[in-house]
């Protein structure tokens, strides 16, 4: 309820923390989760001088019927219906005004907070509030950069060619710019909406297979995938095809992460949990004091419950998430893109088994994943690694023998000299250098206060009729440095 009152990125950010169970308490997880972007809609008014500002024409020059009132109203845009001078049925997508300012002000907020942190907190490092909050800033700018969305539509598309029943809305490149998105419009039934697909006798063990294997393809072959799946994202089409729409968030996974990730899966499959380990450390860039014996028993201990399951029983992402939270027990910081892979396959699982009770993520994807495993040793990876690796020789050999030229010859300079640099040293000089400035002040103090005692024999102005005003004067200065003196010894 706070997120929702700070307003628009505060609650996309309460999105994005609701798919960082590593990082989090599961009650926290649980309150992000409800997070929706519920606003009220721009005024029609707003959203036609918007339109019409982009196009840089009237919105009767674009569009044969625009529907004024939105089917969707979020913090970052609202979707209008409309049709096209060609007859064709599209969805406008408008960003609000000024979001983009709002927003950087907003997360300049939430910097400064973070710095604030990790500086004061030094518990909170081991989550790196920055890191999030650069993690947050990187995908909220993606999100607000409609070409950026109708790119990864358009490439994800050209990845799907192979399986003609996904359908990835066509965009209007000629109707779209950076705060404007046309996009055909799904004559469809949403994957959550049970009652309907009943009705309309929908194949749904088809359709979930065929959104598994879109899924699989995605991930470990294609590397890039929908960041944000959920069931008001998917559509079933007329002959049990699957529509996907609102790519502003995806994920990219490159050819190393997709051979750790099927891996990972292979260790899964054959319930090898302390290669799962191994994988994680590799991962998380994990530092070299790190308890891997412990990490791996605790790993085992959390997962043994799921030990000779049947591959229907076992819930894949749910076992990915729990290994990450063990993970950042022991300092093993997996990155962000790799949470959202975990919620995405938890979130298919979850969607599978809602249309399929007998819906097996592992089995749809587990020919797939053997392939890729498989691939990693081929003699084809190995030429291609080998090549890239003979190049990388070849350079080195090239620039080598002029390396050492240069630096036998520096060595024999008659002005050469090793320069050692190091902050414990630089922390010493600074030291030394304060400590000897105390010392100089201390002394200072000392000789005012004896010359104080000295001038009480002056038989010159008195203060209050009593007191030598040199003595008073030298008194004063001491006190002052004194004071001085003091307040520096406890400054940090």
């Amino acid at each position: 309820m706070a997120f929702e009152e700070l307003g628009p990125t505060f609650v996309k950010l309460g999105q994005l923390l609701s798919t960082r169970s590593d990082l989090l308490p599961e009650e926290y997880i649980e309150e992000f989760i409800k997070l929706q972007d519920n606003v009220l809609p721009l005024p029609f008014e707003v959203v036609k001088a918007t339109v019409e500002k982009e196009l840089g024409r009237k919105l009767e020059s674009s569009y044969s019927y625009f529907d004024p009132t939105p089917l969707a109203s979020a913090s970052i845009g609202q979707v209008h219906e409309a049709r096209l001078l060609t007859g064709e049925k599209v969805v406008v997508k408008v960003q609000r005004p000024e979001i983009e300012k709002v927003i950087e002000t907003d997360v300049s907020l939430l910097a400064f907070l973070a710095n604030l942190l990790e500086k004061y907190v030094p518990e909170t490092r081991i989550i790196g509030p920055r890191t999030i909050v650069d993690e947050f800033f990187r995908t909220l700018s993606f999100e607000l950069d409609f070409v950026v969305e109708a790119n990864n539509m358009t490439k994800i598309a050209e990845n799907m060619i192979e399986i003609p029943d996904i359908v990835i809305p066509k965009v209007f490149r000629n109707l779209s710019t950076h705060q404007i998105l046309t996009l055909e419009k799904f004559e469809g039934i949403r994957v959550n909406d049970i009652k309907a697909l009943d009705a309309s006798g929908v194949n749904r063990k088809k359709v979930v297979e065929l959104g598994a294997r879109a899924f699989f393809k995605s991930i470990m072959i294609d590397g890039l995938f929908h960041g944000d799946l959920h069931g008001g994202n998917l559509f079933i089409l007329p002959g049990d095809r699957l529509g996907i729409i609102d790519f502003g968030i995806v994920g990219r996974l490159s050819e190393k992460s997709r051979d750790q990730l099927a891996t990972m899966v292979m260790s899964l499959l054959t319930e090898d949990y302390e290669n799962l380990c191994y994988e994680y450390a590799e991962l998380g860039a994990s530092s070299a004091s790190i308890d891997f014996d412990g990490f791996q028993r605790e790993v085992r201990n959390a997962l043994s419950p799921y030990m000779g399951l049947s591959l229907s029983e076992l819930n894949v992402g749910k076992v990915l998430i729990e290994a990450t939270q063990i993970a950042a027990k022991f300092n093993i910081k997996v990155p962000g893109d790799w949470m959202i892979v975990f919620k995405a396959i938890l979130t298919i699982e979850g969607m599978g088994r809602s249309l399929d009770p007998e819906f097996d993520l592992l089995s749809t994807g587990q020919e797939l994943v053997k392939d890729l495993v498989k691939n990693q040793y081929s003699m084809q990876r190995f030429k291609k690694e080998l090549l890239w690796l003979s190049k990388d020789m070849a350079a080195l050999l090239k620039i080598m023998p002029r390396q050492i030229r240069w630096m036998f010859r520096k060595f024999n300079s008659n002005d050469f000299a090793f320069e050692i640099k190091s902050p414990d040293l630089q922390n010493l000089t600074q030291q030394l250098d304060l400590n000897g400035r105390r010392m100089s002040l201390s002394v200072l103090v000392a000789g005012l206060f004896i010359a104080s005692s000295l001038a009480l024999n002056d038989t010159g102005e008195r203060v209050f009729g009593k007191y030598p005003l040199s003595a008073v004067v030298f008194f004063g200065i001491g006190c002052f440095c004194l004071f001085v003196v003091f307040m520096r010894s406890f400054k940090k």
